[in-house]
């Protein structure tokens, strides 16, 4: 474990968050931090200075969307200010099993000589990572790291290199976009770094903004598919993972994808660049454009109105805000639209499983939304 404790530096425990993949990497770390919530149960280590005291800036790793979580994180923020420096057992220590190199290389990207870092530890799971925001010792936001801590993971982090840098070749997609300061293998694994965006949070609503992205995303890259071959996608998906589900489930897969035929049957479907996770959590706002992170699920030949489906899904299942709003993709009579949405919530649900499992909430969610649409169409 590279975790060293000291008189008022509680190591790290608990197995099901420190694993050797965890471990592994947080050993490329040095310095004081403060766990959050809590040293057995960390989410988040947050650089303390050589007195103690709180680096400013560590906690804009986080950034809460449900007002409980806003509330938690506001009290935080106001007694790190006022000098709270944590509860001496939540206080850790990280050494370095290679003191600098990871510091050498974010120096030597940035100019900063001595850049610190907030960690978020990630949730367990299929595609776990961590990811560490670089700062200057005032707070000012250098760029992100992520390291898989999986195989699967790993795949994905190389993934949305690849697509920053392909995206990165669109000059009217680069100011909604972080650019790849450093890509490639790391220690044992594999390491993204990449440029920061705007402090502000976009919201959970979905507005102009994002409509805006949205046509500029879609206007950027756009190509046209069969309905039968947006059918067959989301049918080997669906084949992956249907025979672990209950019969009732298989059933409303197979109605889903025989109505979506019949809905699509004949007609081309528009596609283009999909960003795959588009949420509240993975946008920034300034100046009326939205920057957008996270495109690891990202697609080059997505169907157009999906991305707009996830975000209202998601802020419906996840933030528990019901309802969603159904937009016709441009040109194409409602009946259409809804056969893709259709396929969305399928697709989507057969993402959720393989990354978690088929009782968690968001595929839950869909299910039952699903039922829900095919019952009054």
């Amino acid at each position: 474990m590279p975790l060293s404790g000291a008189a008022c530096d509680a190591p790290l425990s608990g197995a099901a968050v420190i694993d050797s993949a965890l471990s592994q990497t947080l050993a490329q770390f040095q310095g004081a931090f403060l766990a959050l919530p809590s040293a057995r149960h960390p989410r988040w280590l947050l650089p303390m200075d050589a007195a103690g005291g709180r680096v400013p800036g560590g906690l804009e790793i986080y950034t809460p969307y449900t007002p409980m979580a806003r509330l938690g994180k506001l009290a935080t923020q106001t007694l790190l200010r006022a000098g709270w420096r944590g509860r001496r057992r939540d206080r850790v220590l990280l050494t370095a099993r290679q003191p600098l190199a990871l510091e050498k290389l974010v120096a030597e990207i940035t100019g900063e000589p001595r850049p610190m870092f907030a960690l978020a530890l990630g949730t367990a799971g299929r595609y776990r990572k961590l990811t560490a925001q670089a700062m200057r010792p005032d707070g000012e936001i250098l760029g992100y790291l992520k390291f898989p801590l999986t195989a699967a993971a790993g795949a994905r982090i190389r993934h949305e290199a690849a697509m920053l840098e392909g995206l990165w070749q669109y000059t009217e997609l680069r100011p909604h976009l972080p650019r790849v300061l450093h890509a490639g293998l790391w220690e044992d694994g594999y390491l993204l770094f990449q440029s920061s965006g705007p402090a502000e949070a976009a919201g959970v609503e979905f507005g102009p903004a994002h409509e805006a992205f949205l046509r500029r995303l879609a206007a950027a890259r756009r190509t046209g598919q069969a309905g039968e071959r947006i059918v067959e996608r989301t049918a080997e998906r669906w084949r992956a993972v249907a025979p672990r589900l209950s019969a009732g489930w298989r059933e409303l897969g197979s109605e889903t994808l025989r109505r979506a035929a019949a809905g699509l049957r004949g007609a081309p479907v528009d596609c283009g660049i999909g960003h795959g996770d588009f949420a509240p959590w993975n946008t920034r706002a300034a100046g009326g454009r939205l920057f957008v992170y996270d495109w690891e699920a990202a697609d080059w030949d997505a169907p157009l109105g999906w991305d707009g489906f996830h975000f209202d899904v998601q802020v419906a299942s996840l933030l528990g805000r019901r309802g969603h709003r159904l937009p016709p993709p441009q040109r194409a009579p409602l009946p259409r639209a809804r056969a893709s949405f259709w396929l969305y919530l399928l697709h989507s649900a057969c993402l959720g499983m393989e990354e978690q499992s088929p009782a968690c909430p968001g595929v839950d969610f869909r299910r039952q939304l699903l039922m829900t649409e095919l019952r009054c169409s």
